[in-house]
């Protein structure tokens, strides 16, 4: 982010790293403007709690509308503490609670205030927000087994180690659900772990692989 649609060194506000989807920065854009040489830049406020204003790139190789506004005939539940459906657009009168990686069908699209929702087969709403959900059917492993030893921790960030699994052991593990590290943190990357029964595992294909 800059300070001015002319990016240079001297007028870079903040820096972003890239994401996984479930992490990725997010803007409200409030204007549009050019550089000295004619590209196009956003206006846009930080949402992700810095609330400084300033101007990004308008590159879709860099940015992408937060919300669905086409119809997808099915979503993945991709937020690691799941999804609530509603009885109204506006998010209200809870009515199911989806886990992460529950595939759902989509009926059709509606706008509220700025955002769209997702009307499910059921007739319930859910919010378009690309961070919760993806479009088709988004396919995580089942289990994984251990390649070398590993161990499992009580947090995502992989603090307070609960148990130790020797490379001897083969361990295998029935994945629950999957997070990434560094949620709030978006000067920093993410890195993938798996929520197993007791705690979280790494990710890391060097040290476990993908059995079913």
């Amino acid at each position: 982010m800059y300070d001015s649609p002319t990016f240079t060194k001297q007028s870079r506000l903040q820096w972003y790293a890239q994401k996984s989807r479930m992490n990725r920065p997010m803007f409200k854009i409030i204007g549009t403007a050019t550089s000295r040489n004619g590209v196009k830049r956003y206006q846009v406020v930080d949402l992700n709690g810095q609330g400084i204003t300033g101007y990004i790139t308008a590159k879709t190789a860099y940015s992408t509308r937060l919300y669905y506004t086409t119809r997808p005939s099915r979503v993945t539940v991709i937020n690691p503490d799941g999804l609530n459906a509603y009885t109204k657009k506006s998010l209200t009168g809870k009515s199911i609670h989806y886990r992460q990686g529950q595939v759902l069908k989509v009926k059709r699209v509606v706008t509220h205030n700025l955002n769209t929702r997702l009307v499910l087969s059921n007739g319930r709403y859910i919010s378009g927000n690309k961070k919760l959900v993806i479009a088709g059917k988004y396919k995580m492993p089942k289990r994984v087994q251990a390649k070398t030893a590993v161990n499992r921790y009580d947090t995502v960030r992989l603090t307070k180690r609960n148990r130790h699994y020797t490379k001897k052991s083969q361990a295998v593990f029935k994945v629950q659900g999957w997070a990434y590290t560094n949620a709030n943190n978006f000067r920093k990357g993410d890195t993938l772990r798996y929520k197993v029964a007791g705690g979280y595992i790494t990710g890391n294909s060097r040290f476990v692989k993908v059995i079913e």
